[in-house]
């Protein structure tokens, strides 16, 4: 079976929520603006430093 995909369709995303409930679940409790802050800095930073070895990776598992 072939599905077809909508080009704007999201694969992946994190929201404010999800930051918090992990900040609440590892350090007990929810970030301050401040933190968030760097904490969004931080994963904006470490999801595109790594993205092209997450697209070959998963390219060549798709086509391998």
């Amino acid at each position: 079976m072939d599905t077809k995909h909508n080009d704007k369709e999201r694969i992946f995303s994190i929201t404010v929520e999800d930051l918090q409930s992990e900040a609440d679940r590892l350090i007990g409790r929810e970030l301050t603006d401040e933190e968030m802050r760097i904490a969004i800095k931080g994963i904006e930073s470490g999801l595109s430093f790594g993205i092209d070895t997450v697209f070959m990776a998963a390219i060549e598992e798709a086509t391998f």
